[in-house]
């Protein structure tokens, strides 16, 4: 009948696919042209008929009571918008005169749920805007009250007579609706919240008052709306927001309303009054009462302490009610950071604010919230998040609601599945949206003039907030910082805002709550001024003032000023990757071992929903900054503590880049690292040299090579996963990417030259089929290590080690340490050429040194020269967001700082250092 594919999608969306199956059937049996319906029916529709079965058990017997309904509804979903006047002339074409109230109520039930399956749908089909949805949806009652109301109020005048004034004149009543309904926010299944007025309680309408006379009018619209037929009610009506509540009058004039808002209005009937409108009746009346009763009543021109107290006492019985578990359920509606709590803070600063901005006056909670917004109460961010949190939660309601036909909220953990594929989420992603959202909205409710005492304010907040410069300047001197005023800049603009900083009124609480310990963890290191640089750009991240802010992590906060006190390049990276910072922080008492590294790595592949290139370039980013940060804090002779460090970070290259090879199948090529990766002395910010053999080249391993490469240096959101450098290959950039192994033994035997037997040193084998290695080695040390280096050879590491020192950065103030006279190239250059005169094969430089210092003399002193060139290199590119070499003025403080030095004994070192380095380097060289 239906193809089978149709029914195969259907298993994706429908969660109890045979009883909806039998219900198709059931309906097509009832129907008077079933071909009809099969011959109306496409895929899309198709597939919505049963989600509407699915998803509703009133509206699944509804559509078998009605089979001819769904395709005679259906037909304009996409673009019909209906509203009250839409409603009212389709309702009058099934009204007749002479009907019976009971006939009358049926058929007002009838069109409600007819009306309720075509405003589903076009949630289902996603046809509309969900605050459009609610809006149409809301109108529908309206529609259905007004016949009532002329139904009722005809019925009266015929028996009672017409009720008039004192003076004669016409008395008109009107319905107001209150809650959901009033604000256009109507669930499937709400009650409808009401109250009547009628404009004067002085006359008569024949024997009766005009208090009776409308008190029989409004039962008999209750009757009409509340009755009991074939097709259920129309509506439930709920009546208890009226004036004195239960024990009031059904109805009451305007002056009696009025008097008694006036006498006994309560905090909680102005929240109820600000959502407020005209429903049905006499319009002219409802202005009447907005204007002389609820702007009035609801919009005070000031706001006195007892008001704002009173706001936080229903706060706190909200709050207390929200933390009542159910057994087992979930209630989206009053559980803590549920529905009611949006609509709380939302309506509580709507009314605190709204009797001095009208702007503000606005019931609707989606509108409500960006016109906050747009008055600078919420930032973008929170009113992004609000809007969708709430959104998130009505559309959760209503799934709950619609499937039983109920006024419920709650949900059991049996529930989930079913409302999971309702909501067109997987079950993990229904859950962790709801704690994301309930969890968010908590603490903006939270947030909203809190209840707790407030605390003695500690002096640099009560500076900061009074915007005392003076005394925020003598605050922070006596803590440490040296640019007060600049400290102090920093600090009040994220309170007055500043261009991509303005926090919403929740944020600026919880950074003032936090700032004394904020300003305390500074003040632990040597360079407050410096850390609070650093935190400046970590907090300009906007994930980074989550971090920040968050209740929940400000412990995070003195181990984040720890990171900005110790490494500018560290807090550049976690500033730029904030998400990372939990992750980073967890895990950094020791440097790792390859068995960490393996368990982590599949622990992300298997937990983190990221691409394969992300997935590596977060991976290395966070054990590059945990390793670091061993570094920076182990109490070890730091010496050892560098070569641990070069060590690690060079086996976490092995690591992702062995993993990668697999991962990319790699097979038949040999990768080779040279330069600082060969040696295993990787340091901060180290770029990777590396070379490919292969033992015969075809068009396919060429092509995975340049994936390989491909996949590290390419930038993604996570960055690049490693900067890389080809260009110590044969024949450097215009060489083969791919050489061959034939290729090698005929450029190692006839055209490779002095600085290549010198680069060659460093060679170690990454990663590649074992006899591929072997067979490599042989020909490498037959390349290196056959004709010891002669006096040609020795003039050309000289000459060759001039020629890279018209690279050195020169001027007073800077210090090359790497092209420098006396850098690490002459410490490099003399170790290697030993090496080669030694026949010593061993990557490693700071090995090569341990293995020749005590053959050779002079290798010992130009040891202890290289080791602290690179210590003090380490440090540079530690303390600046950029890694380099070269140590500007802006740098000699920082480095000293970091290794207990002031900047002139750092430079007196590295004077004399340097100087023996190049005497050393000329006795050999000449």
């Amino acid at each position: 009948m239906f193809p089978g594919d149709w029914w195969k999608r259907a298993e994706e969306k429908i969660s109890n696919l045979k009883r909806v199956r039998e219900s198709v059937e059931e309906l097509l049996r009832r129907h008077p042209e079933p071909q009809s319906l099969i011959d109306y029916l496409n895929e899309r529709r198709f597939l919505l008929l049963l989600e509407l079965m699915d998803h509703s058990e009133c509206i699944r017997k509804f559509l078998i009571n009605h089979p001819t309904d769904f395709q005679n509804t259906i037909p304009g979903l996409w673009y019909n918008f209906k509203g009250r006047e839409d409603y009212l002339r389709e309702l009058r074409a099934l009204l007749w005169d002479g009907m019976s109230d009971e006939e009358f109520s049926k058929n007002l039930a009838y069109y409600r749920h007819r009306e309720l399956m075509r405003v589903l749908s076009k949630e289902i089909l996603g046809t509309a805007r969900y605050e459009d949805i609610l809006r149409e949806y809301s109108e529908l009652p309206d529609a259905l009250l007004e016949l009532s109301y002329q139904r009722a109020y005809s019925q009266m005048r015929e028996a009672y007579g017409n009720p008039l004034d004192e003076e004669g004149r016409q008395v008109n009543a009107c319905i107001i609706a209150l809650g959901k309904l009033g604000s256009y926010e109507l669930n499937y299944y709400s009650d409808i919240d009401l109250m009547f007025i009628h404009s004067s309680d002085k006359g008569q309408a024949g024997r009766l008052s005009l208090n009776e006379f409308f008190s029989k009018v409004f039962q008999k619209v209750l009757k009409l709306m509340t009755t009991p037929t074939t097709e259920g009610k129309p509506y439930e009506v709920d009546l208890d927001l009226r004036p004195f509540g239960k024990s009031g009058p059904i109805s009451m004039s305007l002056r009696s309303a009025e008097l008694y808002y006036e006498s006994y209005g309560r905090l909680w009937e102005r929240f109820a009054l600000l959502r407020s409108r005209y429903c049905a009746g006499d319009e002219e009346l409802y202005k009447d009462f907005e204007r002389e009763i609820k702007e009035p009543f609801v919009f005070r021109k000031s706001v006195d302490y007892r008001i704002i107290e009173e706001i936080r006492l229903i706060k706190a019985q909200i709050a207390s009610e929200a933390k009542k578990k159910l057994l087992g359920k979930k209630n989206v509606k009053t559980g803590e950071g549920g529905i009611r709590e949006v609509e709380f803070a939302v309506q509580a600063l709507v009314i605190l604010l709204g009797g001095k901005s009208p702007f503000l006056r606005e019931s609707n909670t989606f509108r409500a919230i960006w016109k906050l917004n747009q008055k600078g109460i919420f930032s973008n961010e929170e009113a992004l998040f609000l809007e969708r949190a709430y959104e998130f939660l009505r559309r959760l309601e209503h799934k709950i609601q619609v499937q039983s036909c109920l006024q419920t909220q709650s949900f059991s953990e049996e529930d989930v599945d079913k409302l999971s594929k309702f909501m067109g989420l997987s079950r993990d992603e229904l859950l962790k949206s709801y704690e994301t959202y309930t969890g968010g909205m908590s603490k903006i409710f939270a947030s909203i003039m809190p209840s707790q005492q407030e605390e003695e304010l500690h002096p640099i907040q009560r500076a900061i907030l009074n915007e005392d410069l003076a005394e925020a300047k003598e605050i922070l001197k006596s803590l440490g910082f040296k640019d007060t005023t600049r400290a102090y800049n920093i600090l009040s603009s994220y309170i007055t805002g500043r261009e991509g900083i303005k926090l919403s009124t929740q944020e600026k609480q919880s950074f003032i709550r936090l700032l004394p310990k904020l300003v305390e963890s500074m003040t632990q290191s040597n360079e407050p001024d410096e850390t609070l640089s650093n935190f400046d750009k970590f907090f300009s991240n906007p994930t980074g003032r989550r971090v920040v802010l968050s209740p929940a992590k400000e412990d995070l906060v003195k181990s984040l000023c720890r990171i900005f006190s110790l490494s500018s390049y560290l807090s550049t990276l976690v500033s730029r990757y904030p998400d990372l910072v939990e992750d980073v922080l967890t895990l950094y008492q020791d440097f790792p071992q390859t068995h960490q590294l393996e368990e982590e790595f599949e622990k992300y592949r298997s937990t983190l929903p990221l691409s394969l290139e992300d997935l590596y370039r977060r991976f290395k980013r966070v054990w590059e900054i945990r390793i670091v940060l061993v570094y920076l804090v182990k109490k070890e002779e730091r010496y050892v503590k560098l070569l641990h460090l070069f060590d690690r970070l060079s086996e976490l290259a092995d690591f992702l880049l062995r993993k990668l090879y697999q991962d990319l199948d790699l097979g038949d090529v040999l990768l080779i690292a040279l330069g600082k990766y060969g040696s295993r002395e990787l340091t901060v910010g180290s770029d990777l040299d590396l070379v490919f053999a292969c033992s015969i080249v075809s068009q396919n391993s060429t092509k995975r090579a340049q994936d390989f490469i491909g996949f590290l240096t390419k930038h993604t959101q996570e960055g690049y996963l490693y900067d890389v450098d080809f260009r110590l290959r044969p024949m450097g950039s215009a060489g083969e990417l791919l050489p061959s192994l034939d290729f090698y033994k005929d450029y190692f035997a006839h055209h490779a030259r002095t600085w290549e037997r010198i680069a060659w040193t460093r060679c170690r084998y990454i990663v590649g089929p074992e006899e591929l290695q072997k067979t490599f080695e042989d020909m490498l040390r037959s390349f290196l290590f056959e004709k010891p280096p002669a006096e040609k050879e020795r003039r050309e590491i000289r000459e060759m080690r001039y020629a890279l020192e018209t690279k050195a950065k020169r001027g007073k103030d800077y210090i090359d340490l790497k092209f420098g006279a006396g850098g690490l190239i002459d410490g490099e250059f003399l170790v290697q050429y030993y090496m080669l005169l030694d026949g010593l094969r061993e990557p490693s430089m700071i090995r090569a040194y341990e293995r020749l210092k005590n053959k050779y003399p002079l290798l010992r002193e130009a040891y202890q020269a290289y080791l602290f060139l690179r210590l003090v290199e380490t440090r540079l590119r530690l303390s600046r967001e950029r890694p380099g070499s070269v140590i500007g003025p802006q740098d000699t403080w920082r480095v000293a700082s970091s290794m207990g030095m002031s900047p002139e004994e750092l430079k007196d070192r590295l004077k004399q250092t340097m100087k023996s380095m190049r005497e050393i380097f000329l006795e050999v060289f000449g």
